[in-house]
């Protein structure tokens, strides 16, 4: 019988172990800085984020076999990034690479020359193989480097929480429930969620039950989010500036006065769980008066600093052009650089610090370049340029 017994424990500890996601998108363990449905004060955050220490290149690995079915390159947003068709049908995007696999750039490559512009996009039907390296994980786009995940529905109106039977979502701390007020119709809860020490990322929670009296009266979970109302966080959640804590106001459309009392239970996304017993406070909700913020005019073209060269993680040699632009950027279009032949030449961009750059086995450093350079308000820079060999 004793036998018996420990025969069927092994079965059902081994269904457990199976039945545990094995997807791994950077093929190692990686920690979440991000998390489905977070606020990005004016929309929700459709994906998930994965850190990647800082470094660029690590690969990122096809969750099944399927087809990469679109593919961009830009300066801002997504960065560089492409489309996923899973087997299952579900539709995969990863953003922010620094590069793509070689059977992607090169058709990448081609439509940037055809067309001059360093931001393209296309449509392909490249097929891989669970495992493959789809591309390697970046910082094009915006911020540090690190991978953007999202999972799609096929026709890509509904973001879908990747978490659970897809892959892991590492997170070692429960939510924290803080507070509750009344406002406006209803009342709003603060809450914040970490994934781990230190308490640098918050992220969003999984799923909210409001009890009053032992009776559910709300009910929430972040599973689908549509594309089209994706700026619905801003009746979703009420954001104040705290100074005691990074937290989101969760706003709840069911009339409570000052005083009530109601038990609150929030769920992230690794299934950790709080519950907590609140009393409304009429003064902990206040709306903030915002000081106005007059926006300067950009009057200046922007400068370049010290050319300097640098060898990324492939390899390639890359000459660097560092751009010093004390407002507003770069209008990424309005970049140009052409050979001493007028040949429109590859270049990229980097937002921090802004560099421009290009590759050796896209021009001969040895020879001069016509740079071009606008920045949002229209101020520009020609200047011919010389990258000499390091």
């Amino acid at each position: 019988m004793r036998s018996e017994f420990v025969l069927k424990l092994l079965g059902i500890l081994s269904i457990a172990a199976f039945a545990q996601p094995s997807y791994q998108p950077l093929g190692r363990t990686a920690y979440l800085t991000s998390s489905f449905g977070e606020s990005r004060e004016t929309r929700y955050h459709m994906g998930i984020d994965f850190s990647t220490n800082k470094e660029e290149g690590w690969p990122v690995i096809a969750p099944s076999n399927g087809t990469v079915i679109f593919a961009a390159r830009g300066a801002f947003g997504y960065g560089r990034y492409i489309k996923f068709q899973a087997n299952d049908e579900h539709v995969w995007l990863f953003a922010h690479l620094s590069e793509f696999n070689p059977k992607i750039d090169s058709l990448i490559r081609r439509e940037m020359l055809k067309k001059e512009k360093p931001n393209v996009q296309i449509s392909t039907k490249l097929f891989f193989k669970k495992g493959d390296t789809l591309a390697y994980s970046g910082s094009t786009g915006i911020g540090d480097p690190h991978l953007h995940i999202e999972r799609r529905t096929k026709n890509e109106k509904f973001a879908l929480n990747p978490c659970g039977k897809h892959l892991k979502c590492t997170d070692t701390i429960a939510p924290f429930i803080l507070d509750a007020a009344p406002f406006e119709s209803g009342f709003a809860v603060k809450i914040v969620d970490y994934s781990r020490e230190p308490l640098n990322n918050p992220m969003s929670i999984y799923s909210m039950n409001i009890y009053q009296n032992k009776k559910l009266i709300f009910s929430k979970k972040y599973d689908t989010l549509a594309f089209a109302q994706g700026s619905k966080i801003k009746t979703d959640l009420v954001k104040t500036e705290d100074t005691d804590t990074i937290s989101d106001w969760h706003f709840i459309n069911t009339k409570l006065k000052a005083g009530s009392s109601i038990t609150v239970e929030i769920k992230d996304f690794a299934n950790n769980i709080s519950k907590k017993e609140l009393t409304l406070k009429p003064d902990s909700l206040k709306p903030k008066v915002k000081d106005s913020i007059d926006i300067p005019l950009d009057t200046l073209p922007p400068n370049l600093g010290n050319i300097f060269f640098k060898t990324d993680f492939a390899g390639k040699v890359q000459c660097r052009i560092p751009v010093l632009d004390s407002l507003s950027g770069l209008d990424f279009g309005s970049v140009v650089f052409r050979d001493k032949n007028s040949k429109w030449v590859i270049f990229d961009y980097d937002s921090d610090p802004k560099e421009l750059f290009i590759e050796n086995r896209d021009f001969n450093f040895s020879e001069p370049l016509d740079l071009k350079l606008c920045d949002k308000s229209g101020n520009c820079t020609e200047k011919e340029i010389l990258c000499k060999t390091p």
